[in-house]
């Protein structure tokens, strides 16, 4: 009896030791992005379970093109490469929804430090102009450029943002801030809120606290943290969701195109509004060499584009620009690549961003007068912009609604 007892507890030991080990090595794994610096941990998070995902069915879309342009929705895979489209469309066995968008242009990324950053790339998109790799709506000597946001501010529009890294992250802060370093995210933080952005929405709760939520509650922003909320806000205040501690991957809810449809109805009014929408997180499944975590982000973004074009549909007026800020991971396809074939070997640069020219995609109002050339720079994309928003509003005084490096 005492025997039998004993190898009862042996097994049982054994089973129970099982289980741990069994539990610890199906912890979700953490990506990290490729522009991270020795001042900037990685904004990410555990990555969910994203089995629930799939692609999006290809429809073709009819925007009105005749009419002025009054929104603009300027959407963003962050190092979406045209290869990636291509890898997707392979792996999906159908078009991507935005393969659907007729008007098509090639875009050129470089910096004036050449291969370019996250930073660099969204202020010649925001601001019109070259920078240095880091720097966020300055010049090369720091001088301070009107960013979109505040170019749309300056003519009674609504602005916007809905990414999924992080709120201060170098794409949605370039829509915005004047600062020459990235890095420094708190610094950001409370220039977007200065700035009276009416909706952003993203990851990064964990900046809020401290001078970032004492600069929230003194623009008078309503903060929210979860899908049941946001489904709840009325177009009364300026809100402020962070619905991650740190990065929004995969469909971890709410999805990008749930964020981005909420932020359509909020933004929606009779003067017109910008809206900058990021698949923030393309970028950094790729510099990890991920392709399957890449293809699962493109996944989400497509579906955004189809919420979006969806959306611009039933609401003529509304120019929508889908585009990337540079290529990431030199992604190279194999002759005749067949589904099989699209594997984290396609990857070439190490991760590291590419001079590759990018894809710039453009439906809905005036798009098809808005680019002379097959061939642009990444700073006529917010020249372009302002130049229909000019012939809709009249030209305004440039606005700096936040000071350089402050």
């Amino acid at each position: 009896m005492k025997l039998t007892k004993k190898l009862l507890c042996i097994l049982f030991a054994l089973v129970i030791s099982a289980s741990v080990c069994g539990c610890a090595n199906t912890q979700n794994p953490t990506a990290q992005s490729s522009e991270t610096t020795q001042e900037e941990t990685a904004s990410v998070s555990n990555l969910p379970d994203t089995d629930k995902l799939e692609w999006t069915d290809y429809k073709e879309y009819n925007l009105d093109a005749q009419q002025p342009v009054k929104n603009v929705i300027l959407m963003i895979g962050d190092g979406m490469g045209e290869n990636i489209i291509k890898a997707s469309e392979i792996v999906k066995g159908d078009k991507l929804v935005m393969q659907g968008i007729d008007n098509t242009v090639y875009v050129k990324t470089d910096s004036l430090s050449g291969t370019t950053d996250s930073a660099a790339a969204s202020t010649a998109m925001s601001c019109g102009i070259k920078t240095l790799n880091s720097y966020l709506g300055v010049d090369e000597n720091g001088n301070p450029a009107e960013t979109m946001c505040e170019f749309a501010k300056a003519k009674g529009m609504k602005t916007g943002l809905a990414v999924t890294q992080v709120m201060p992250h170098a794409t949605p802060a370039g829509m915005v801030c004047h600062y020459d370093a990235r890095s420094v995210y708190n610094t950001l933080f409370k220039q977007m809120l200065k700035a009276n952005v009416d909706v952003l929405f993203g990851g990064g709760s964990e900046y809020y606290r401290g001078s970032v939520e004492k600069e929230a509650q003194s623009n008078n922003y309503q903060y929210i943290s979860d899908e049941q909320e946001m489904n709840n806000l009325s177009k009364d205040n300026k809100v402020l969701g962070l619905f991650a501690y740190q990065g929004i991957f995969g469909e971890k809810t709410p999805s990008l195109a749930t964020m981005s449809e909420k932020a359509l109805e909020l933004l929606d009014n009779d003067n017109g509004f910008f809206l900058m929408i990021e698949g923030s997180n393309i970028d950094i499944e790729e510099a990890d060499l991920d392709m399957e975590g890449a293809l699962k982000e493109m996944q989400s973004f497509d579906k955004t584009v189809s919420t979006v074009l969806s959306w611009a549909e039933k609401h003529p007026g509304t120019l929508v620009i889908v585009t990337a800020d540079h290529e990431t991971g030199g992604v190279t396809l194999p002759k005749n690549a067949k589904a099989e074939d699209i594997n984290s070997d396609c990857f070439t640069s190490g991760g590291e961003h590419t001079g590759t020219n990018v894809l710039l995609m453009t439906a809905g109002a005036q798009s098809d007068k808005l680019f002379e050339s097959d061939v642009i720079e990444n700073t006529d994309i917010s020249k372009a912009i302002r130049r229909q928003l000019d012939l809709t509003y009249g030209e305004k005084e440039p606005v700096l609604l936040n000071d350089a490096n402050r």
